[in-house]
């Protein structure tokens, strides 16, 4: 298959994993941490970032590293950074409103705050190699 092809079935990931984190994240915070709708809106929301990070990686195999391609890449990782900071700052915001569990915001910031950390670490890998 064509380069092009794997770059743009890349970047469809890469914005589909992050609208899927964008509508999942805050459906987790009106259910309970051991509902399962919330595991099932919480693999999505995984199935997500696995795309967002996948449309990643795969650039940066196809180009063996190219500097062009890393650059791509950390603008990337840049953007993953700023949506997931967001939908931290979003879920671990105090809530007085009924509807919203305290654990399922808990959770859902703490993942989040792993994605950010995550994007941060691949943002200093991707220039180390």
């Amino acid at each position: 298959m064509s380069n092009v092809l794997w770059v743009l079935f890349s970047i469809v990931a890469y914005v589909a994993g992050l609208y899927i984190m964008l509508k999942t994240t805050p459906m987790l915070l009106a259910r309970s941490y051991d509902e399962g709708l919330f595991m099932a809106i919480a693999a999505a929301d995984i199935l997500g970032a696995i795309l967002s990070f996948g449309g990643i990686v795969v650039m940066f195999a196809i180009f063996n590293g190219n500097i062009v391609i890393k650059i791509i890449d950390f603008l990337l990782l840049i953007g993953i950074l700023l949506i997931t900071g967001r939908l931290a700052m979003f879920s671990l915001r105090p809530r007085y409103v009924a509807g919203t569990n305290k654990i399922s915001q808990i959770v859902a910031g703490i993942y989040c705050i792993c994605l950010v950390v995550s994007s941060i670490y691949y943002m200093v890998v991707i220039f180390q190699s």
